[in-house]
């Protein structure tokens, strides 16, 4: 048989991950770090080199084939003082109560052993693909069944605590990070997060990670080959190969780069390195993610002065207990808290706001070529995130498309019709609500907040009452309309100039200017009502009902603008795709549940 060091070159001994070694296309390096984790190592290698004569020879060398694929050593062995004293201490104990035991001039001899790693290439196929690489010790029945057991051996020693089967490495299909997960060992530790539940797993968030199993400890690390191009494309393949068509989107992707030793953690989070990705009205957001779930979160850092940090912690716990009931409630349309850290400073203190889900993009960036049947989906979201927020009296005052997450937006198909049809996509458009510390509530005994000027919402989204008397949650739809307009014909309806809303009371030339705006006014519904056999039927009607205002010189517009519910409404029965597509999920619906009183939450399974 072919001895496994036979694989290694004159080349490859001094760089065991260059162009020629087996490990060139290697992901995950798992390298031993403590002599009990060395010396069973060594054990390892050995016993890929030997040799073995037989009735069972075949089944030996196929176990060894296996193992070998998954290791690579050095040519030489080496003295390691650490692991001497190991075996020495261990010789010692042993000797102890054995009185044949060696001397101990064999006992002050160097330890020589094998050095090396395991590693894992996406195209050396694990025994169980869909479960990714195992690890465990030597089975006694290996040899015999030459069925190996494991991808990686890490021990051959069978009264060792390690079990047959202790864990597995595999790769999240939503971060792309490394995963190790417990199988049927008793425990394990990834960083400073300790497995102890059969299933339970965390991610490997940093470029070198701390792995314990029992006493054996190694370095998972992140190979060069995972920062390349290649690598990344090598492991998009394997995923699709297990996972299929259910995959992120290419910008969901970009905030999961492979950690780097400059990666930065916040207690249990662990920021992605993909930099800063959208800021609301108080911060900066980043990606993060967390060992112990498998997706990514967004992280928005507030700085305050000191002395100045009770106007945001009440804004937090407003937040908190908003997020509490959007979990009691299933709604899905606007972004929660999941989490909250407080870094006090010398002169600036930091709150980090932990939110899920993370948005890959916003309504800022989706094309005009976008077909009006996802223009509806989106807009149905909003308006579902606008009812929840308004039945509970707050109203968001910030709406505008920056602040209007998607989520599993492809953009090589938004020209394409939304699909209502089986099978579904696996992963559904979903509009959600962002920016939620704009939010505003309406105070008890009271129907509307009193405007104050200059001090909230987006210059040329306000509503004419936002910064003129009062408001309430309609002011949110009318953003809403601006913002659709704006994204389906690629402007503002109304440019307001750097003096802002015409009708707030301190505006200078307030005629000319409200004579400016009902001009432009007026342009701006002709131009919608022009675009019905492009956009349907439903997104004109929206946009004109939303744009109501009772100064309007246009008699019809000075009906009462609709609420977010009436709105709703209204979209649900004019638009002939959204009312086939809720008959569908109520069809499927009914259909899954028969015989079960329990039923899914209304929109848990939005259309795309």
């Amino acid at each position: 048989m072919a001895s496994p060091s036979s694989l290694v070159s004159d080349q490859t001994s001094w760089d065991p991950l260059g162009p020629n070694s087996p490990a060139a296309e290697a992901l995950i390096i798992l390298r031993p770090d403590n002599p009990a984790a060395k010396l069973a190592f060594s054990a390892v290698v050995d016993f890929l080199r030997e040799q073995h004569e037989g009735n069972d020879e075949d089944g030996f060398a196929k176990i060894q084939a296996h193992y070998s694929r998954f290791i690579w050593y050095s040519n030489d062995q080496v003295t390691d003082d650490a692991v001497t004293r190991l075996v020495q201490s261990a010789s010692r104990h042993a000797g102890s109560s054995s009185p044949s035991s060696s001397s101990n001039s064999n006992l002050a001899s160097p330890e020589l052993i094998w050095t090396g790693f395991y590693f894992l290439d996406p195209s050396i196929t694990p025994l169980i693909p869909s479960l990714g690489w195992s690890l465990g010790r030597m089975s006694s029945k290996n040899p015999t069944f030459g069925q190996p057991t494991v991808d990686f051996l890490l021990t051959v020693n069978k009264r060792s605590l390690i079990a047959r089967r202790h864990a597995r490495i595999s790769f999240s299909n939503e971060t792309r990070l490394a995963r190790l997960t417990l199988d049927f060992g008793k425990s394990m530790a990834v960083n400073t997060h300790k497995l102890t539940g059969n299933g339970s797993s965390a991610a490997c968030q940093l470029s070198e990670n701390a792995i314990h199993i029992e006493d054996l400890q190694y370095v998972l690390e992140y190979a060069p080959q995972s920062y390349r191009t290649e690598g990344r494309d090598a492991l998009n393949k394997y995923l699709k190969t297990i996972h299929g068509v259910d995959q992120p989107t290419p910008a969901a992707l970009l905030a999961t780069p492979t950690p780097t030793v400059h990666s930065q953690t916040l207690g249990k989070y662990t920021f992605t390195g993909a930099g800063l990705v959208g800021s609301g009205s108080l911060g900066r957001v980043r990606p993060a993610t967390c060992p112990a779930e498998d997706r990514l979160v967004a992280i928005k850092t507030i700085e305050v002065q000191k002395g100045h940090t009770q106007l945001v912690r009440t804004k937090i716990d407003k937040i908190g207990s908003l997020s509490r009931l959007l979990v009691l409630e299933k709604q899905l349309n606007i972004l929660r808290m999941i989490d909250s850290v407080y870094i006090q400073g010398t002169k600036v203190d930091e709150f980090h706001v932990v939110l899920e889900p993370y948005v890959e993009t916003t309504l800022t960036n989706l094309p005009r070529n976008t077909h009006y049947t996802k223009y509806e989906v989106i807009l149905r979201d909003c308006l579902r995130g606008l009812c929840f927020l308004h039945s509970e009296n707050i109203v968001h005052t910030d709406i505008k498309p920056p602040n209007i997450g998607l989520m599993n937006l492809n953009l090589d198909q938004v020209q394409e019709e939304a699909s209502h049809k089986h099978p579904l996509p696996v992963r559904p458009l979903r509009a959600i609500i962002l920016d939620i510390d704009s939010m505003e509530e309406i105070p008890r005994g009271q129907n509307v907040i009193m405007a104050k000027p200059g001090t909230n919402g987006t210059l040329g989204f306000h509503s004419p009452e936002h910064e003129q008397t009062g408001y309430d949650g309609r002011t949110d739809v009318w953003s809403l309309g601006v913002s659709f307009f704006r994204v389906i014909f690629g402007r503002l309806p109304w440019s307001l100039g750097p003096q802002g809303n015409p009708w707030r009371y301190n505006v200078r030339n307030k005629e000319q200017l409200q004579a400016l705006f009902h001009a432009k006014y007026k342009e701006v519904l002709d131009r919608i009502e022009r675009s019905h056999s492009i956009l349907g039927g439903s997104l004109p009607t929206f946009l004109l009902q939303s744009f109501r205002f009772r100064q309007s010189d246009i008699r019809s517009q000075r009906e009462p603008r609709p609420s977010s519910v009436e709105s709703l409404d209204l979209l649900m029965r004019s638009s002939d795709f959204l009312a086939i597509s809720e008959n569908d999920k109520q069809q499927r619906s009914t259909a899954l549940t028969a015989g079960s009183a329990k039923r899914p939450a209304p929109d848990s399974s939005p259309v795309s």
